[in-house]
């Protein structure tokens, strides 16, 4: 190499200036001198020592004539092509070896990265009764291994970029070939090589650059945390994109038959799995239109409700000084208020808030008549079902309220008009070429053994059809 020691040295030292975790180390010996550079809590400094330390200090250095190979113990090493790219490998975890002999200066990085990381646990976001309990976690090489221990073959491909410009975030593509669309997996890692982002924190930033520059109501990556979740959709054909810095890995493309679907429905028989899926769907209807549905009756036409019924609502809402539009909205919005608090609060405080929250301001607005009960248990009922899907639990938020508007406005017609506006979304809608609705549109028979229907032994490791690629 042309440059100097010195002008090396100091080219990527200032650059790292004013970083108090740099760790650098010169040495002159027998005519000959070299110098270590890497940044502490990224670096393990237990293999700095007993790899490339140790063995620059034994051996014979005046004669050296780049053979690192040869001397260095580390299993990764590469030649930096110029300063910028060693200060950069730096600043990824790698350790810089420059050495100055008599036959001149060679450098060279050790990949010995070992950033802090936690333990495999149970996730958070989707916890099953039975099953794999593996999530991932913040490491994508950690992440890259608990996939392999699911499938074990070659087959498994991992494709490895570098997203922003200031992060530089480690993004793989993984996929089972011969299983994922070649030009499924060509789009997607040509989309993630054009990004024009300066900094990628979680996969959540990836999600929205690569769905293109409309914005999206409804989702079209899916996100998981647990491993084996993440495994079956490789098999079944999908791709996964793992983001170094997230626990959270995208799947794509993404169907809404998934939102109805559970990890744990394979381990339990094809009539109860049924059953539990037909419900989840149920409960999604319901938290889109059960208020909507409730207001349109009770204002347009409550001879349509059971006397019985219709007689205990206008009991409750009998001094209710809100029409029963705003009552439904004000409850909504309230319980909105409620669920951000106990979101963002710490756990031990949002749990008891949210508890004591809802049952204190609900009582006390029932009890002070500015509320119905029917609408305390209309809203309480939908906002529940929307919990069974989390997929769409944010957007669902949304929809309710332009449902429970048009209801408002233009009574039953208007909530016919937000389903065939929301048929509309759902069928016109495609996942990376992917149509959305399938297997319902275009039909396809045996995509429907795995929708509402549930038949593990026929399913179970399946490479699935999801519709032609434009």
């Amino acid at each position: 190499m042309n440059d100097s020691f010195d002008n090396y040295f100091a080219a990527v030292k200032n650059s790292f200036c004013d970083c108090a975790d740099l760790i650098t180390r010169v040495v002159g010996k027998s005519g000959a001198r070299f110098a270590l550079l890497f940044i502490k809590g990224i670096t393990s400094r237990e293999y700095v020592s007993e790899m490339v330390l140790r063995p620059l200090l034994r051996a014979e250095l005046s004669g050296f004539s780049g053979d690192f190979a040869g001397m260095l113990e580390s299993v990764s090493l590469s030649v930096p092509s110029d300063c910028a790219f060693a200060c950069d490998s730096v600043a990824k975890g790698e350790a810089l070896v420059m050495v100055e002999s008599a036959n001149g200066f060679y450098c060279v990085l050790a990949n010995i990265q070992a950033g802090p990381s936690r333990s495999v646990q149970e996730p958070t976001s989707d916890v099953t009764v039975r099953g794999p309990k593996a999530g991932f976690v913040e490491d994508a090489e950690t992440n890259m291994a608990l996939l392999r221990k699911y499938i074990r073959t070659p087959s498994l491909k991992f494709r490895q970029f570098a997203v922003g410009s200031v992060s530089s975030t480690r993004v793989v593509l993984g996929y089972v070939e011969g299983r994922a669309d070649k030009k499924l997996v060509e789009d997607i890692a040509k989309r993630i090589s054009a990004l024009n982002a300066s900094v990628i924190t979680d996969s959540a930033n990836l999600s929205m650059l690569l769905t293109g520059k409309r914005d999206r109501l409804l989702p079209t990556c899916g996100s998981t945390e647990k491993v084996d979740k993440a495994a079956s959709k490789l098999m079944s054909g999908r791709i996964a994109v793992i983001v170094d810095g997230s626990p959270f890995v995208l799947t794509l493309p993404f169907v809404f038959a998934e939102s109805i679907q559970a990890s744990d429905d394979y381990l339990h028989t094809p009539y109860y799995a049924t059953f539990i899926r037909m419900l989840r769907f149920t409960a999604f209807v319901a938290a889109i239109f059960a208020p909507a549905v409730l207001c349109a009756a009770v204002n347009y036409d409550p001879s349509k409700l059971p006397e019985e019924l219709y007689g205990i609502i206008a009991e409750s809402r009998k001094d209710i000084p809100l029409s029963f539009f705003w009552e439904i909205s004000a409850i909504l919005l309230l319980f909105e208020l409620l669920r951000e608090v106990g979101v963002r609060m710490p756990r031990t405080v949002g749990d008891a808030v949210g508890i004591v929250g809802s049952i204190i301001l609900g009582n006390t607005a029932v009890e002070a008549g500015i509320v119905s009960s029917v609408g305390v248990i209309t809203v309480a009922f939908s906002a529940v079902c929307a919990f069974i899907t989390p997929s769409y639990m944010y957007v669902i938020v949304l929809l309710r309220l332009a449902v429970l508007v048009l209801a408002e406005m233009f009574g039953i017609y208007g909530i016919g008009f937000g389903v065939a506006a929301f048929l509309f979304l759902l069928c016109g809608k495609e996942s990376f070429g992917v149509p959305y609705m399938s297997p319902i549109a275009p039909f396809d028979i045996k995509g429907m053994q795995d929708f509402i229907f549930c038949w593990p032994k026929k399913t179970l490791g399946r490479k699935e059809r999801l519709g032609e690629r434009n």
